[in-house]
């Protein structure tokens, strides 16, 4: 499959900081993270901290996968709404899970402040509207149990949102915590030039091509024939990691993206908070440091592997969603006359059937972990999947594993 699709933002408006050897020889190691993306860089980073002797591979360029494509709005809010996630599990349950992702992100901006990058990152306010009448409904209940646990948000009705935003609304729900946004391909290469200062070792352009999982110890082989003997081993390879799992665990979805230029004014957009609204599929906008906007959404499922949403390139249906998210985001904001798209692509991501990650081990992979960050919280639970398998690592059992385990 063609994970990602087009002229990426991130890559093309960030420096490549640092490229990186090949495996060439042999070698053995403590840990072993096989992805180095954000999700294995974030790995690195708490396992490092801890002193842990650490490899991490990566059979691309690091930061080219799926990193580059991700729009990196970090949300404590869930693909599954806090309401319908209490009816999946409890809501003692989801409500933790919900305090976690906000967690995540002050954790992230505590890791930022300790990066030489700061990594474009800022904290935002967030916006989870409604474009129908009907969809008020669900939404004030999804109010009322965000402020039952003491989310920091407030509702606005239909006339309260009009002063704040030049796009129609019926109202919804404004969170003035709990959201941040970063540049991924920036924070993914600072976290590894971080963990590199720890003693991590890094090898780009190294595929694994077979795992041999044992009690003792995993032997893992390259595509180059060398091989490496690692103590535990750390999969962060995301929707690639699904062939060694038996079970369906995620349905993949292709989702499309266009970024601006950079405009000179945010007219109608209220302390350029973050926005979404709750169709299905939904439709996100943030902006970055440099005054762009990035409008996404306009998801398509995809098929098997060899279907053409599965290996889609840049061809007229592609074009197509660029066009319609183009007039869409003209609409929110009619009174920004400077708006030109200069990035377009597309990326494959997953949601599961409650909204959470996989996180932990899996049954037949004796001393190998996943941190599988699946859904639209991706780098958040990437952080929760780095905290929690260090904790594992280093003997000390977090029980919040259990709401993120495979079989659950």
């Amino acid at each position: 499959m063609k994970l990602v699709t087009g002229d990426m933002l991130w890559t093309g408006i960030s420096e490549m900081p640092n490229q990186y050897p090949y495996l060439n020889s042999n070698i053995e190691c403590d840990i072993l993270i096989i992805g180095a993306g954000i999700s294995g860089a974030i790995a690195s980073y708490y396992l490092t901290k801890e002193g842990l002797n650490s490899v991490i591979v990566d059979k691309n360029i690091i930061g080219y996968g799926s990193t580059r494509a991700s729009t990196s709005i970090l949300q404590y809010e869930i693909d599954t709404d806090l309401y319908g996630l209490a009816n999946m599990i409890g809501e003692k349950k989801a409500v933790k899970c919900f305090k976690l992702c906000e967690k995540a992100v002050y954790d992230i901006e505590k890791i930022v402040n300790n990066l030489e990058d700061n990594c474009d990152f800022s904290l935002k306010e967030c916006f989870y509207y409604a474009t129908k009448a009907s969809r008020i409904s669900p939404l004030k209940k999804e109010f009322n149990i965000r402020k039952k646990h003491g989310f920091d948000v407030e509702f606005l009705d239909k006339e309260s949102a009009k002063k704040r935003f030049s796009f129609p609304t019926q109202g919804g729900i404004y969170s003035k915590s709990g959201g941040a946004q970063i540049n991924p391909y920036r924070f993914t290469h600072a976290l590894i030039l971080k963990s590199i200062e720890n003693g991590l070792k890094v090898f780009e352009n190294t595929e694994i091509t077979n795992i041999y999982p044992s009690f003792d110890y995993v032997l893992l082989e390259t595509k180059n024939n060398f091989k490496i003997k690692a103590k535990k081993v750390i999969i962060t390879t995301g929707y690639e990691s699904r062939k060694y799992i038996k079970e369906k665990i995620v349905n993949l979805l292709r989702t499309f993206t266009i970024a601006t230029k950079p405009v000179k004014n945010f007219s109608g957009w209220h302390n350029q908070c973050i926005i979404r609204d709750n169709n299905d599929p939904y439709i996100y906008i943030r902006n970055t440091g440099d005054n762009r906007i990035i409008i996404g959404g306009l998801d398509e499922k995809i098929g098997g592997i060899n279907s053409k949403m599965a290996n889609l390139s840049n061809d007229d249906f592609s074009n197509k969603k660029y066009d319609m998210l183009f007039n869409k985001l003209k609409s929110f904001f009619p009174n920004t006359n400077d708006i030109e798209i200069q990035y377009k692509f597309n990326g494959i991501f997953g949601v599961t059937k409650d909204g959470l990650p996989y996180i932990g081990e899996y049954e037949g992979f004796p001393n190998c972990y996943f941190s599988l960050g699946y859904g639209s919280n991706g780098i958040l639970y990437c952080i929760l999947g780095g905290q929690l398998l260090k904790d594992l690592l280093i003997g000390n059992y977090n029980p919040d594993l259990e709401l993120f385990r495979f079989n659950r």
